[in-house]
């Protein structure tokens, strides 16, 4: 079979193409929102109202969707092709050029990018987290060890992950950190072995504690237990958050505060603070420490969403370069504003 690109298509048919690319977006967000009303999937996807209506009345007598009181909804037909339509919708966009050159600018494996920005829709946040679990599942094989950290993003990652490979393990990155029990590390760990028919082992230890009592907490036979699972994990996942809302977090006093921001710390992933560059200015005493001696071969996905984090984002993946990173469209854009013009070109700007 021929592969055509979107260009020519476009050329031949461009109202065609048109009718088709809209009718894709459509899909795209019905299947990360349903139920979902026509308003919200004009807002979300940049169309208006009316293109909304022509396209999901086009969809229903197709059988792809159906159209109900509480929103628009896929039937089994339509999701049977939402794998062909998920990269339909990356021709459409420009999300596969934002992905190389990233790939290109950053030097990583790679790099996914899901539309829209956390800072603007937060329910694009859902969107990253079935992208980072879509990639999860093309990486796990039987007996793997899953460490993964806590936070809003991991949380999404958590929900959106189905069962599929037999005997793995989950253990936490990292320990408790602020108030929300539903993010802490133990929380999404125990979350995710569930929803994935895993086992799991828990640590119930905070972070931000002294070393003396660090290390007296890591004596305890099940900290133990998890902990020397955590070292042999075989993909440890995480995110990335900005210096200084994570200092707030670990209830780092005002001076501490300041120290960190004048050393330029921008970013913050695993209880480690960078710069801008990438270099390490403040590690905070965590269990997550024991990730920097992971074993060779184990892979690490970062994830996170939103333009106001691009720095963030940046700085994490200079000092550790995961294998592969899951961003928004906003959180893409701000990091390529940053890189140097050669790692940028032939990006089309929507600014």
């Amino acid at each position: 079979m021929h592969d055509f690109s979107w260009t020519l298509l476009t050329r031949l048919g461009p109202k065609q193409m048109e009718e088709i690319g809209r009718r894709a977006l459509l899909m795209e967000r019905i299947d990360v929102r349903e139920p979902i009303g026509r308003r919200a999937v004009a807002s979300e996807a940049g169309l208006s109202e009316r293109d909304v209506r022509a396209a999901a009345e086009a969809l229903r007598e197709q059988g792809f969707i159906k159209l109900t009181a509480s929103g628009m909804t896929l039937t089994r037909a339509g999701r049977s092709v939402m794998p062909e339509v998920r990269a339909l919708c990356r021709m459409v966009t420009d999300l596969g050029d934002l992905e190389q050159q990233l790939i290109d600018g950053l030097g990583l494996d790679r790099v996914i990018v899901v539309p829209g920005d956390v800072d603007e829709h937060p329910d694009t946040l859902k969107d990253i987290g079935r992208a980072a679990a879509n990639r999860l599942k093309r990486l796990l094989s039987p007996d793997m060890v899953i460490a993964i950290a806590g936070g809003g993003t991991m949380y999404e990652v958590a929900k959106a992950m189905t069962p599929g490979v037999p005997n793995i393990m989950v253990v936490p990155a990292r320990g408790g950190i602020g108030i929300a029990a539903a993010t802490q590390a133990d929380t999404v760990a125990g979350d995710l072995a569930q929803r994935m028919g895993a086992d799991c082992r828990l640590m119930h230890l905070p972070d931000g504690v002294t070393t003396i009592a660090m290390n007296e907490l890591l004596k305890l036979p099940t900290v133990r237990e998890a902990l020397e699972y955590m070292r042999r994990a075989d993909i440890i996942i995480f995110g990335i958050g900005r210096a200084d809302n994570m200092a707030r977090r670990r209830g780092l006093e005002a001076p501490q505060m300041e120290t960190l921001l004048k050393l330029g710390a921008v970013g913050e992933s695993l209880g480690d603070f960078f710069d801008l560059q990438g270099r390490l200015v403040y590690r905070s005493p965590s269990v997550s420490a024991e990730l920097q001696t992971h074993r060779p071969g184990s892979r690490m996905m970062a994830a996170a969403g939103g333009r106001s984090k691009a720095e963030a984002i940046l700085a994490a993946v200079r000092h550790n370069p995961p294998n592969s990173l899951i961003i928004d469209e906003g959180a893409a854009r701000g990091i390529l504003s940053i890189l140097p013009q050669s790692a940028r070109k032939n990006i089309k700007s929507k600014e």
